[in-house]
């Protein structure tokens, strides 16, 4: 025989506030009241007391855990309502108690399990990093209506479907995404894939755990070269198949194309001008910023080269480098001040004819990144730039 039967909707027990917790037993209850569990319920149910209240949740999730299976569909739900209006009123630690004990059971009642799921983080987190019960359905309408802190325990299930890593990436939040992606047993769609690795030209978190995730194609690492820091880029060359030549030599072609696409003057000429500046002593950080400000980027590019001792060709390439560590290493082996350096950066990324606004974190990770390296370990850096006309040899030099 079943333990409880609803002979009521659920508006009829909500709406009656007198009756109480006792009313609401009474009118599920279907066992006679010698019944020893019941008679116990019912005498939890006349305990208006907060331990009274805990007491009862814990005989409830008790008696749910241990005959969930001799419950019909609607008297489960009925149980369900009645745990998650105590829910309000039994302490914290109750609540996760009963979760953490059920967190790993295979067999446990789904029902109560998607109940704690969406319950406060405390209480859900480690149903929802560990319970086996949860389906993916269950998963997605947790990642698309709870906290971020649901979505960050769903993130590291060792589980998770690529229906699921779709719902977390489509969150769109930060955090959530770089969780994901450090979850090296998540399964990620190719297109999620992409989607991200696109991404990462403008989150730099993401390009990290993106090359070291086990499933990126080469393909998309290869592309993800040409704009990640100089550290990842090394990481792509040592662990995936790709063709580090080409790749070099395509990266200069492109630099090349976008200097002579924004080279408003003749090339020779910007060169004569900066020579007899030079010679004259009158090339300085501060010639060389107004020219930027200027938009002339060809007496910018000659006199950054000729205050940093390499050829033009290589000042462009440093100039360019995707994430600006290079040229932090140049500007902090000749002196510039941190300002400067952020200002060229900005600057020059212009000049390519991207968007030169630099948002918080990546001023952060520039200045993070310039104040780690001293005037003396940059300086070495460039004479190695200086003595080999190889620039990956050189940014290979660069440790974070």
């Amino acid at each position: 025989m079943a333990l409880f039967q609803a002979r009521a909707v659920k508006s009829d027990f909500w709406c009656k506030k007198e009756s109480g917790m006792k009313g609401m037993l009474a009118k599920a209850i279907q066992q006679p009241v010698n019944d020893s569990e019941v008679r116990s319920l019912f005498k939890l149910a006349h305990e208006k007391s907060k331990e009274g209240r805990e007491s009862l949740y814990n005989a409830i999730g008790d008696l749910f855990e241990r005959r969930a299976n001799e419950l019909q569909a609607n008297e489960r739900g009925l149980m369900i309502d009645i745990l998650e209006r105590l829910s309000q009123e039994v302490e914290m630690s109750v609540r996760v108690n009963l979760a953490n004990r059920l967190a790993e059971q295979g067999d446990a009642p789904g029902d109560l399990i998607r109940m704690l799921a969406n319950d406060d983080v405390q209480v859900a987190y480690k149903i929802l990093s560990t319970s086996p019960v949860l389906h993916d359905t269950d998963l997605i309408e947790v990642v698309r209506h709870r906290t971020m802190q649901h979505q960050l325990a769903v993130a590291i299930r060792k589980d998770v479907s690529e229906e699921v890593s779709a719902a977390l990436v489509d969150t769109g939040t930060e955090d959530v995404i770089v969780t994901l992606l450090n979850n090296q047993d998540a399964r990620i769609s190719s297109d999620v894939l992409e989607y991200l690795a696109d991404e990462s030209k403008r989150v730099d978190s993401y390009q990290k755990p993106m090359v070291r995730r086990p499933d990126l194609p080469s393909d998309l690492a290869e592309r993800m070269y040409y704009w990640v820091s100089a550290a990842v880029r090394n990481y792509i060359v040592e662990n995936f198949d790709v063709d580090i030549d080409s790749l070099d030599d395509e990266m200069s072609a492109t630099v090349n194309d976008v200097v002579e696409a924004n080279d408003e003057e003749p090339t020779v000429a910007a060169e004569r001008l900066v020579d007899r500046l030079y010679d004259g002593g009158s090339v300085s950080a501060e010639f060389a910023l107004k020219s930027l400000h200027q938009g002339q980027v060809s007496i910018f590019e000659f006199a950054f080269a000729k205050m940093v001792g390499i050829r033009p060709v290589l000042a462009r390439r440093i100039i360019y480098e995707p994430g600006g560590e290079a040229l932090g290493i140049a500007a902090r082996a000749i002196g510039l001040e941190r300002s400067i350096y952020l200002q060229i950066y900005q600057l020059t990324r212009k000049a390519r004819g991207s968007d030169n606004r630099l948002s918080k974190d990546e001023v952060v990770r520039l200045t993070k990144f310039y104040e780690s390296i001293t005037r003396e370990s940059a300086f070495l850096v460039l004479r190695k730039w200086q003595r080999d006309p190889r620039y990956l040899n050189a940014v290979r030099q660069i440790r974070k």
